[in-house]
């Protein structure tokens, strides 16, 4: 088959012939069709994230979407290596059936982002309706996504945060702000919008951030919690890295900051990944969910991988009979 392959950590993929993936008796063989290129996929090349290869080659790519081989397209995930979402053919570990009506390489690009968002909020940080959410990082991909999911998982108030003024003004979010100002007027723009009340932080850049708004969360918690209080839960799903922190024990000790982290050893079981697949599917068929897309044939991995790396847009590889 053909596929993208990645023969040395740090180097491009290449699109070129590789063998053709059996199956295990829980895997499903799909024929792709489309596959986003997301940041988890260029990191794990670059030998940057835990889920970088140790054997090579292998094929790049965690999601996309296609069809099985009764004909019903579906989305699927593929991670079992040495193969990839980015083939002619992919095991799938389990698929959902997409809506009719929802273009393929719009749901190749939607979902992962979308469920670096659902997950945090919705299983981790259990949001509940009319609770507040602050999104730290909100002009990346998955925190432009957070923005719209905390938006339809019942949040009332949505702030933004981020470091590209122009990027945050565009997000239909309550209030925003703009990370590049100096510490001190940071400590005090956080410390402002903390004593208003805020009840979930997603996190998705890690670093001095996170270390000002622990610091504004002690100034501001002086009265007594009520037995029923969940605290304040920071949740980082932050994937690139942003820089230690210094986290004093009072951070801790005299806060209602309750910090946690979510990647795939805290996903809930499949079965429940895949309901919130479907619901962001059909928000997705519906408009509630946007996300800007480009499609590229996945010939031309090379030049779309360097771009996926300079733009917003999400970069979606697509496969036909010709390239094949």
């Amino acid at each position: 088959m053909q596929a993208v392959v990645l023969h040395h950590l740090g180097d491009i993929p290449r699109f070129e012939s590789f063998p053709d993936p059996d199956t295990t008796h829980c895997e499903r063989l799909v024929g792709v069709s489309a596959a986003a290129i997301h940041a988890i996929d260029r990191q794990a090349a670059a030998g940057m994230h835990a889920s970088s290869p140790l054997t090579l080659p292998v094929v790049c790519g965690v999601d996309g979407v296609g069809h099985t081989a009764g004909g019903e397209r579906v989305y699927f995930s593929a991670t079992r290596r040495p193969f990839g979402a980015m083939a002619e053919f992919a095991p799938a570990d389990w698929v959902v059936p997409l809506p009719d009506g929802l273009p393929g390489e719009f749901a190749a690009a939607l979902v992962r982002p979308a469920l670096m968002a659902w997950l945090p909020l919705a299983h981790r940080a259990e949001l509940e309706p009319g609770e507040t959410v602050m999104v730290l990082g909100a002009t990346t991909a998955a925190g432009r996504m957070a923005v719209q999911a905390a938006r339809l998982l019942g949040a009332r108030r949505v702030i933004a945060a981020g470091y590209r003024q122009e990027a945050l003004a565009t997000l239909e979010a309550d209030a925003t702000i703009d990370l590049r100002m100096p510490r001190t007027s940071l400590e005090h723009t956080l410390f402002a919008y903390v004593e208003e009340g805020v009840d979930v932080i997603l996190d998705y850049i890690w670093g001095e951030p996170v270390e000002v708004l622990a610091a504004a969360l002690v100034r501001s918690d002086h009265a007594m919690p009520s037995p029923d209080d969940r605290g304040v839960r920071l949740v980082s799903v932050a994937e690139r890295p942003g820089g230690d922190i210094v986290l004093p024990a009072q951070a801790l000790r005299d806060s209602r900051l309750r910090l946690m982290g979510y990647g795939p050893s805290s996903y809930p079981p499949v079965d429940y990944v895949k309901a919130y697949v479907e619901d962001i599917l059909m928000y997705g068929l519906d408009g509630d969910l946007r996300l800007d897309v480009e499609t590229m044939p996945m010939a031309e991995v090379a030049e779309a991988w360097e771009r996926a790396g300079r733009q917003d847009r999400r970069i979606v590889l697509t496969l036909d009979e010709r390239e094949a």
